[in-house]
């Protein structure tokens, strides 16, 4: 058992570029690591994005935004869960409120993962969690080569 005192825990910077900015407290877990996430308003929490192995899903502490997916956005508040199937639409969290977001984080892990990114043409590839991955790659989806490239003479 593990018991994480989350008002004795401090917040660290976990995203800060551009529009995209978080806070979170790491709570732990290893199949299913979990975070108390803070998203301040007018920030957005990841790029657009969707796994194709891992699940992810949201509980709302505090405060409100918007869920971005292909199919508009959706608003959420405390006490909304917000689960994001592997291999279903890419997602994203917009604060466009004025207070800041606070929610608990979780994704169910399988060693390994691909992420498509709409927004970008990006896919990233890992093998291994965050941030030590055994091996991570990210490239441009129009940068295929041919199965054989490089292996014939």
């Amino acid at each position: 058992m593990n018991i994480v005192r989350t008002s004795q825990l401090p917040w660290t910077d976990a995203m800060d570029k551009g529009p995209f900015k978080q806070r979170r407290k790491q709570l732990g877990g290893d199949k299913l690591p979990c975070g108390l996430w803070e998203l301040p308003p007018g920030k957005k929490s990841f790029p657009f994005h969707s796994h194709e192995v891992t699940e992810e899903a949201l509980f709302v502490v505090s405060g409100t935004a918007k869920v971005r997916t292909p199919d508009g956005l959706t608003p959420i508040g405390p006490g909304d869960f917000v689960s994001f199937p592997a291999g279903g639409p890419a997602h994203q969290l917009v604060n466009d409120g004025e207070e800041a977001l606070v929610y608990i984080g979780m994704a169910a892990v399988a060693g390994m993962d691909v992420v498509t990114y709409p927004d970008s043409g990006k896919v990233m590839t890992s093998v291994g969690g965050f941030p030590k991955a055994k091996l991570r790659m990210m490239f441009k989806t129009d940068a295929q080569v041919d199965y054989f490239d490089g292996e014939l003479p």
